[in-house]
């Protein structure tokens, strides 16, 4: 699997991917988001917030995605850096999901 945007955290095999096993968190702005967004992803843009669902979901794997990968891998980089385990990251374009068969709510066209 090639990687673009390096990150502490650990990247999603998209080709793989089961998205029920994750918590999906949409990085992008909140008007992005309400256009279109993976299915079932919260909308969250602050690093402290994700850190407290990270923490109060320790059991579960929580996914990054934004629009290119690296707002994604770095705020994976920083919450691996504050001892997150459980941090996956889309090191992919948004647009390009659908190839992945990632069903996608809203107009991603």
């Amino acid at each position: 699997m090639y990687i673009k945007n390096q990150s502490l955290a650990i990247p999603a095999d998209l080709e793989k991917i089961d998205l029920n096993e994750f918590i999906v968190i949409d990085l992008r702005g909140r008007g992005y988001f309400l256009i279109s967004h993976i299915q079932n992803a919260i909308n969250v843009e602050s690093l402290q917030r994700i850190a407290f669902i990270a923490q109060e979901n320790a059991d579960k794997k929580i996914l990054l995605y934004c629009h290119s990968g690296a707002t994604a891998a770095d705020f994976g980089t920083q919450l691996a850096q504050q001892g997150f385990h459980n941090i996956y990251y889309v090191d992919e374009n948004y647009f390009n999901l659908a190839k992945y068969g990632i069903a996608v709510e809203g107009d991603a066209g």
